[in-house]
Parts: structure tokens; C-alpha cells; sequence
């Protein structure tokens, strides 16, 4: 059984940050995440939101997928395995407004082609996202509550079951207006 562990971000950070000779401060101030914030996340001691990691790989000339790649062990090669993802192990990320927990289901490498997320949005909770790359499509399937997507000019409301497969290369949103929680499949696809 091969076993993973979440990624270290805050040691990454910490380590990218060190190597463009970087001070807390500066990338504190080209990031606009407060230094003590980037000290918590940098000593493990703090999840960062899904708007933070953004601000924060931007700042260093950086990948999301490769600050979130955990180095998997190598299977010794020619061997067949099955890589063994504990739930506990799963990253997330969080929006903005943190009511949005988005559990990374899809392995880093396939980043830039194929992302699925479990979705879990709080009532009021808002994913608000700009345009992907051009060509980018999002497929969410509502598990459990109600969710409404918005991209461009087309609002809908999707049920406990419902998919809806949209345009994710313009301004585009995802939101809880129930009351309850809600729980969703999202996956990405890129051209």
C-alpha cells in the first residue's frame, strides 16, 4: 500500500521564497498577504484560502499545481501500484470568503488538462472565478442541497442530481442561496 501525505505548502513557500532571496516582508508586500499570515502558513500552522495560494504562487513566479505537487514516492519503476490517497491526506483549498472547501481529487500532474474537486459550500458561500484558459469547460454535479451557477449573461439553478456543463474561459460563479449545505463534483477540463 502506498501511502501519500498533503502537501507541505507552507515549507514549499518557506523554500521558494528563501531561494529568490526573498524576506517575509517583501513577499508579504508583492503578495498583499500580511506577514504574519505568511509566517502561520510558512509554520504549518494555518490552511491559506484558495485566494491566498493565488496571491502567493503569482507573487513567485509560480505554478498552483506545482506548489500543491507532494513528491510521490517513485514505485522503484516497471512495478504496477496503486497510489492510496487517505481522506485525511486530501488537500484543500478555500475560497475567498471561506464558506467554499474544495477538496483536490485529481492528481497535480494532471493540473493543466483535468481538475476534480468534491465540493462543499456553506449557505451564502460564493465561488466567484475569473476566466480559465481559453476553451476551459467546468462539469458540476449537485450531490446534496441546491446550488446556482452563473456565467456571462445565463444564471441556473441546479438541484440535488442536476449537472450543468458550462463555458469556465469567462467570468463565472458557483452559489449556495439555501439554507442548507450543499455538496458538488466539480471537474475541469482544459483544452
Amino acid at each position: 500500500m502506498t501511502r501519500t501525505s498533503p502537501p507541505d505548502v507552507g515549507r514549499k513557500i518557506k523554500q521558494i521564497r528563501n531561494e529568490k532571496k526573498l524576506t517575509l516582508e517583501q513577499l508579504a508586500t508583492k503578495s498583499s498577504v500580511s506577514k504574519s499570515m505568511l509566517s502561520q502558513i510558512e509554520r504549518g500552522r494555518t490552511n491559506p484560502t484558495l485566494a491566498i495560494l493565488w496571491s502567493l504562487t503569482q507573487s513567485l513566479d509560480m505554478d498552483i499545481a506545482d506548489l500543491l505537487d507532494s513528491n510521490r514516492a517513485d514505485d522503484g519503476g516497471g512495478g504496477h501500484k496503486i497510489d492510496h490517497v487517505k481522506a485525511h491526506q486530501t488537500p484543500e483549498i478555500q475560497s475567498a470568503d471561506g464558506r467554499c472547501t474544495l477538496k483536490i481529487l485529481g492528481p497535480v500532474d494532471l493540473v493543466t488538462q483535468t481538475e476534480w474537486y468534491d465540493m462543499m459550500m456553506t449557505p451564502g458561500g460564493l465561488l466567484d472565478s475569473d476566466g480559465h484558459a481559453e476553451g476551459t469547460r467546468e462539469h458540476l454535479t449537485v450531490i446534496e442541497g441546491t446550488l446556482t451557477v452563473r456565467n456571462g449573461q445565463e444564471e441556473i439553478h441546479l438541484e440535488t442530481g442536476d449537472t450543468a456543463r458550462y463555458d469556465a474561459d469567462i467570468p463565472h460563479y458557483i452559489e449556495n442561496k439555501s439554507q442548507k449545505q450543499a455538496r458538488a463534483l466539480m471537474v475541469v477540463l482544459a483544452p
